[in-house]
């Protein structure tokens, strides 16, 4: 579920040692076992006994619970979260705190972060094909939590991003990180680590917008699309304010890597992570119509293989992809089949059928064309 853990906490933090079996929360959780470890959080699998379902707590670090104040601060955050009900978002259910113990209960996601599976993909990166599929998952949650609850993310990266056995995308820790965080420099004087996706007004510490989430989505695909974030050696803090990131195509070539990005990929992205907030898209759905561009002007379309929103847009898309057949051919053929699923098995197993049924409508429509032009 996690990245490889870092060696220790920030700051020399630590956690209270738990066990398979112990009982959280006055006897309401009971741990599994443990995840892994995030940047600030300890992550364990956990059964809630009165839902009867499986949960994600993440542990705080022993040296918040000194803190009554942060942790009243990270409930607030949590409560704001736990609102958001939405498919593209792992849900956040409560805020545990005991004298030993304090954690986060939220949905288990069983699968894997982006961060963790790009690092199995040649040159550590994914194919525009897949990415444009997540990248609409993730900006139907943005526009969600902006739009419907005014919750800005603060912390959106590839790490966050969790592709479950359905191949569903799920984004999480909506404001938690951001909250912990907060808590930890407040606590101690560790420093903020994994700027990279930071705006620049967010590293300045101006108030959270929007637009901080726009930013970090941009360096977010940027990285999915070139296995790296626009600045990720050297003195982030310095580049991220001052210096412009190369393109998308630049950093490949610099990479070593043979391939091309869309162009309409590369302007909206460099706008996404325009210094000046004013010049980004003012929201999720303008990224995705700038990234829609790509579509509109080519004749790539993503296959099936790509793991499309629905089966009727699968259908479309292989029939397309494999025939050169138009979309609206392969829409009339659909509504005479209600079951897509069906329809989906018929063309796995004989595709020849349907290049039969195409060619045959192909020559009817010939053969009117015909009679019309010769009747004058």
């Amino acid at each position: 579920m996690l990245n490889e853990p870092p060696a220790s906490f920030p700051g020399g933090w630590s956690h209270q040692t738990r066990k398979p079996g112990e009982k959280i929360g006055g006897a309401r959780y009971i741990l599994k076992k443990k995840l892994g470890q995030g940047e600030w959080t300890e992550v364990w699998l956990a059964r809630d006994v009165k839902w009867e379902r499986d949960v994600t707590l993440k542990f705080l670090p022993a040296q918040l619970l000194e803190n009554g104040h942060l942790l009243e601060h990270i409930d607030d955050e949590v409560r704001r979260s736990a609102q958001l009900a939405h498919p593209a978002i792992a849900r956040v259910f409560d805020f545990l705190y005991e004298p030993q113990a304090a954690a986060i209960a939220t949905e288990y996601v069983d699968g894997w972060s982006l961060s963790a599976l790009k690092l199995d993909r040649p040159q550590n990166r994914f194919s525009i094909e897949e990415i444009n599929l997540w990248t609409h998952q993730v900006c139907a949650a943005l526009d969600y939590s902006h739009h419907e609850f005014c919750l800005v993310h603060r912390d959106l990266n590839p790490s966050n991003l969790l592709l479950n056995g359905r191949d569903q995308l799920k984004v999480t820790d909506f404001a938690i990180t951001h909250a912990i965080r907060n808590a930890a420099a407040q606590a101690t004087d560790t420093k903020r680590s994994r700027i990279a996706y930071f705006s620049p007004q967010q590293l300045t510490g101006a108030e959270a917008s929007l637009l901080d989430d726009i930013y970090a989505l941009g360096a977010t695909i940027y990285e999915l699309s070139t296995g790296t974030a626009p600045f990720y050696q050297g003195e982030l803090q310095t580049q991220i304010l001052e210096v412009v990131a190369p393109s998308m195509n630049d950093r490949l070539h610099e990479l070593g890597v043979n391939d091309l990005i869309p162009s309409a990929w590369e302007e909206t992205i460099a706008a996404c992570l325009s210094k000046d907030p004013g010049k980004r898209p003012q929201s999720a759905s303008e990224v995705l119509r700038g990234l829609a561009k790509t579509w509109a002007t080519s004749q790539v379309v993503s296959p099936l293989r790509t793991r499309l929103h629905s089966k009727k847009e699968a259908i479309r898309n292989f029939a397309f992809t494999k025939f050169r057949v138009w979309p609206r051919a392969i829409e009339t053929f659909i509504k005479f089949r209600p079951r897509a699923d069906q329809v989906i098995d018929a063309i796995r197993r004989n595709p020849r059928r349907l290049l039969a049924i195409i060619l045959a409508v192909a020559a009817i429509n010939l053969g009117i064309a015909l009679w019309f032009l010769f009747r004058r």
